[in-house]
């Protein structure tokens, strides 16, 4: 029996412009965050490490529907798991793709900025009321209009290891970046080391002070000069 796919959205992802040196745009965010539960659904760490290891040809879409803008089987578009969830990351979009241009577009203007996956489940028991995502079969993540999860972002971008913190950064909680921003505020204006005194400067032989030279006008140099 054919398993339903499911699609799930994942929402409060700013966007961030960035163009390579190359004049190329990539795009990078979490199609799905970790243990960020929405709906009565979560996803858990192990969701998706069968579906990567098997190398499953994964497609980037636009919400869900029209010809892929990358892909994992062409090389274009990579996924990997970390400490937060699903990373996607595509390095060059096609910018001669006319659905390209429209979804750079929207993006730079921030109406579109929210994210979903597409997938059938192996391994979902509910647990507490809640239904656990522990291993799915991914077959497109797409950037999307309308969300599901709150917790994911996604960022078009040239600086993969930059990007890869501010996506993080705005998919965390209001409370979340708050938590993080004081930490760092606080990191960066503690109390530096006290300084090793300086050597005390040499000492410098005072130079008398010299008459200045008189100027002359013309009328006094002439006559200077008479009476010489």
């Amino acid at each position: 029996m054919s398993k339903t796919i499911e699609r799930r959205l994942v929402f409060d992802a700013s966007i961030e412009i960035r163009e390579a040196d190359d004049g190329t745009v990539g795009l990078s965010g979490y199609a799905a965050v970790f243990d960020s539960e929405a709906h009565g659904e979560v996803v858990k760490r192990s969701a998706f490490n069968r579906t990567l290891a098997q190398r499953d040809n994964v497609r980037l879409l636009v919400n869900h529907d029209g010809v892929p803008l990358a892909s994992t089987k062409a090389g274009t578009m990579t996924l990997e798991v970390d400490e937060r969830g699903l990373l996607m990351t595509v390095k060059g979009l096609d910018m001669s793709n006319p659905t390209v241009q429209e979804l750079v577009s929207a993006m730079i203007r921030g109406d579109i900025d929210q994210m979903s996956f597409a997938f059938t489940a192996s391994d979902d028991p509910t647990v507490d009321g809640v239904r656990e995502l522990r291993e799915v079969r991914l077959y497109d993540v797409s950037v999307v209009t309308y969300p599901w999860y709150e917790s994911t972002s996604v960022d078009l971008t040239g600086d993969r290891n930059m990007d890869r913190a501010l996506v993080c950064m705005r998919s965390l909680s209001p409370e979340q970046r708050a938590e993080v921003i004081g930490a760092v505020v606080e990191a960066v204006t503690e109390e530096p080391p006290p300084e090793e005194l300086a050597p005390p400067a040499p000492e410098v032989e005072e130079i008398p002070e010299v008459e200045p030279v008189r100027s002359f006008t013309v009328a006094e140099a002439r006559a200077l000069l008479a009476s010489a």
